[in-house]
């Protein structure tokens, strides 16, 4: 099988423990008895192996009369060039990883769950709703484990010197700093330090001298509905977001267009009670709402203004830290500094890093989004902003970034 075969399969991959057959389980408990001689991680008893196939020839890739019908192409050369494209190096690392929990095997590829059978389950028989190159992908995914494990076996020093050699970056994690990264795409837009401009970040800087200043309060005398509106619409008008004609809408207008929405009632308070905020603060009605989502977004693209209170006290904590939204972020921190207004920026050091070039960015597979991917680095690298390697700027990126060392794949005893 070539690359092409195998990623169409994984497209429309049907996987369904329903499907499994005993021809199927069968396969399936012969390659996780092959994993079985690579020593598993602590968890559930995880084992990993690398898989190099070839893209092939430009025929495996398609046929070109096919292509010009369908409108893709008119020359050769431009076949050439998509086949290229799609896979521009002549091979393609695939991750493969089995685990056990109680008596279920699990199997995954490139990080998705494919299979997963009971070993104590009695199959039936061949089922006719299992489409034929479900099984052609099985047998050939056999045959390729029994193969890469015999070459561990025989010699794992050598196999991972390979691994460590010839596996591609795009599989790999590392880190480049985020100056390096602006050099490289030579594009003023991408340019965080350019978007503020020197002014505000050294307003910036001084912010966060301030809030380590011995004894510094943090806390609020009081919280209104109307406070809490109050304070979003500095960090509105911090961003322009409304337009002159907008400028008579009121601050609670303001956060009723940009926010989530989903804000538990808190437009339907007394807007000057504290007694009605504290009330329906500690009322409950907040669980699984966003009141304090006042710039909606994705789950790691919105910006909040959060109110928590403590010891009868208000505070406030403002959190944004994703790479598009930062320097809105740091505009509406300035604004509240500048209004004498008591609040915390959450991950401010690594957000002025982050503006100032400084900090890294954390490079991830390309069979793993580019979110939430804390866990893959190191507590000390602080790193918050995640990329995958993609296709433009690839060589300069890997000359520049730093990669972590692979994880060694050892036999067992």
């Amino acid at each position: 099988m070539f690359t092409l075969e195998i990623d169409n399969i994984l497209e429309r991959f049907p996987f369904s423990s329903d499907l499994i057959d005993r021809n199927m389980a069968d396969h399936l408990k012969a390659i996780y008895s092959n994993m079985c001689c690579i020593k598993p991680g602590p968890d559930d008893e995880l084992r990993k192996i690398w898989l190099e196939i070839s893209r092939g020839n430009i025929e495996n890739f398609g046929e070109f009369k096919e292509f010009v019908n369908e409108g893709l192409v008119t020359t050769h050369e431009e076949f050439e060039a998509m086949w290229k494209e799609y896979y521009p190096e002549k091979t393609k690392w695939y991750g493969f990883a089995t685990t056990r929990y109680k008596d279920e095997l699990f199997f995954y590829f490139n990080s998705r769950l494919i299979f997963s059978i009971k070993e104590t389950e009695n199959y039936k028989a061949n089922k006719n709703n299992i489409l034929a190159e479900t099984y052609e992908f099985l047998y050939w995914l056999e045959q390729r484990i029994e193969k890469e494990t015999n070459k561990l076996k025989k010699d794992p020093e050598a196999y991972n010197e390979y691994i460590a050699k010839h596996l591609s970056y795009k599989k790999r994690l590392g880190r480049i700093k985020r100056k390096d990264l602006w050099t490289i795409w030579d594009d003023n837009e991408t340019r965080l330090d350019l978007q503020l401009g020197e002014i505000k970040i050294n307003k910036l800087q001084e912010l966060i001298l301030a809030s380590k200043i011995p004894g510094k309060n943090f806390f609020l005398p009081r919280m209104t509905a109307n406070d809490f509106y109050k304070y979003c619409e500095i960090c509105y008008d911090a961003n322009d977001y409304f337009k002159k004609s907008d400028m008579a809408l009121s601050s609670t207008d303001k956060y009723l267009r940009m926010a989530d929405g989903r804000d538990a009632g808190l437009r339907n308070l007394e807007r000057d009670s504290e007694q009605a905020f504290y009330d329906w603060y500690h009322s409950g009605e907040r669980s699984g709402a966003h009141p304090w989502e006042i710039c909606r977004g994705g789950n790691s693209t919105h910006i909040s203004l959060f109110v928590s209170n403590q010891d009868q006290k208000w505070k406030l904590v403002l959190a944004g830290s994703s790479a598009g939204r930062v320097v809105e972020t740091v505009k509406m921190a300035i604004a509240l500094y500048e209004h004498n207004i008591p609040f915390i920026l959450q991950q401010a050091e690594e957000i002025l890093q982050m503006i100032t070039g400084n900090d890294y960015i954390g490079i991830v597979p390309d069979f793993i989004f580019p979110r939430y991917c804390h866990s893959f680095f190191p507590e000390e690298d602080k790193i918050i902003d995640f990329m995958n390697l993609g296709l433009e700027n690839t060589k300069d990126i890997v000359k520049n970034a730093f990669w972590y060392p692979l994880e060694i794949i050892e036999c067992n005893p």
